[in-house]
């Protein structure tokens, strides 16, 4: 039996490395897809997500783990998009109250924006 082909995802969620496992076990044959996380991925140099759309950013993170790897690497982008905000803060939703605020803070700048 060969090898199962190795995915790296581009991330330090480990919440999203066991969904995206979930889905390799549920939707690939057995043993033949095996995702994992890229080791020491704090210590290698950051991508800034600065493109105006998560697909973007998911793409230039992938391309960015793979150069900086050489390994095969997935990544995924994702925030909140409010209509009644006219899509804030959508790719901004990680910065939204500043670049070190927690979720609590972030929760507080929507609830007071969307009044």
């Amino acid at each position: 039996m060969p090898a199962p082909a190795k995915l790296f995802l581009a991330s330090s969620n480990t919440g999203k490395l066991r969904e995206y496992s979930a889905l390799a076990e549920k939707f690939s044959s057995p043993q033949s897809l095996e995702i994992g996380a890229l080791s020491s991925f704090g210590a290698l140099p950051p991508f800034s997500e600065n493109a105006p759309t998560f697909a973007e950013n998911a793409a230039g993170k992938a391309l960015h783990y793979n150069r900086v790897t050489h390994e095969a690497v997935f990544a995924d982008d994702s925030g909140l998009v409010v209509p009644a905000l006219r899509g804030a803060p959508g790719v901004h939703s990680a910065r939204y109250a500043g670049e070190h605020a927690g979720n609590a803070e972030r929760i507080a700048k929507l609830l007071v924006e969307m009044r």
